[in-house]
């Protein structure tokens, strides 16, 4: 029964976003995590800069979605270019997949800021575990291919103090199964995954920060809307909270462990069904945690937050 259910997780959502393709990328600390929807994003921060993130989803549930992300990037030595490298794993159910990109960004001085333009190259991994359910369900034996993929994508960024906004898709080759039941490349424009971000800056006085910030996803499934508010004190010590469309609320910490590290934290409240089960006895809108770690290295200048994204 276990791996019976640890399977349909795993099918329903391949179902639900389209044959064999990957999930979409959704962090709720997405300040924390600009590289991994945004090649532009790379050198951003003027200095060598490392991060990690993790998601677990659906806390209780055994086989549910697991997300992590490490990154890394900084400026050229002409500081007109920067470069960055990404990994990204998930899991859910019976199936995994990794994606690694390298990323290039050129950039150009814009009025106070910076516009950047981002381009990525990589590729992307998967397998699934094979089970053997009773009765041989062929819909589970359709999707049992390894596959090794290419993969692109392009951004746009721009900042400065007060203001940040970004554009991409950060993956442009999807996937199929073909009539021979192997998972091939494919290049559907209708698939893609758009990626708008943006937020400003006002300082309240000389302690406090607000920020106001959105994180949109678009796909053919529709639009996934993340409408953010926080407040820093001290540029040390942040919190906030965040709405999504998809119907969560999302609790928000921020902390500076030294000059360099920063730490942070979100945890997202399902409502609309809130711990309910649907007909496969599987979590609808279960709460999921997430953790964030970034070090900055090497500061050359001053700046007034060296996590905005």
């Amino acid at each position: 029964m276990k791996k019976l259910i640890l399977g349909i997780l795993a099918i329903s959502f391949i179902l639900a976003s389209g044959r064999a393709q990957d999930r979409n990328i959704l962090f709720s600390l997405y300040r924390f995590n600009g590289l991994t929807i945004n090649p532009a994003y790379a050198g951003s921060h003027e200095v060598f800069s490392a991060g990690f993130i993790g998601r677990h989803q659906w806390f209780g549930f055994e086989g549910a979605p697991e997300d992590y992300a490490l990154n890394f990037h900084f400026p050229g030595k002409n500081t007109r270019t920067g470069w960055g490298g990404n990994m990204i794993y998930e899991s859910i159910g019976i199936r995994s997949s990794i994606r690694v990109n390298a990323n290039y960004a050129y950039r150009l001085l814009l009025g106070t800021g910076t516009l950047s333009m981002g381009l990525r190259g990589g590729f992307s991994s998967g397998n699934q575990e094979v089970l053997n359910l009773e009765g041989g369900d062929p819909v589970f034996s359709e999707y049992t291919d390894d596959y090794f993929l290419p993969n692109f994508g392009i951004g746009i960024y721009y900042n400065n103090r007060k203001v940040f906004a970004g554009f991409s898709v950060p993956f442009m080759v999807g996937k199929k199964t073909n009539n021979n039941g192997k998972i091939i490349a494919d290049y559907d424009f209708s698939k893609y995954a758009y990626y708008v971000t943006g937020g400003v800056h006002f300082n309240l006085d000389e302690k406090w920060e607000l920020t106001p910030s959105i994180q949109m996803l678009y796909e053919n499934a529709g639009m996934v809307l993340d409408a953010t508010v926080s407040m820093l004190y001290k540029e040390v010590f942040g919190a906030g909270f965040s709405y999504r469309t998809s119907k969560a609320l999302i609790m928000l910490l921020n902390y500076r462990l030294n000059y360099q590290t920063t730490l942070g934290l979100a945890y997202d409240f399902g409502f609309g069904g809130f711990n309910q089960v649907n007909e496969y006895n599987l979590p609808s809108n279960r709460s999921s945690f997430e953790i964030a770690l970034q070090v900055d290295l090497g500061f050359k200048i001053d700046r007034s937050n060296p996590i905005v994204f």
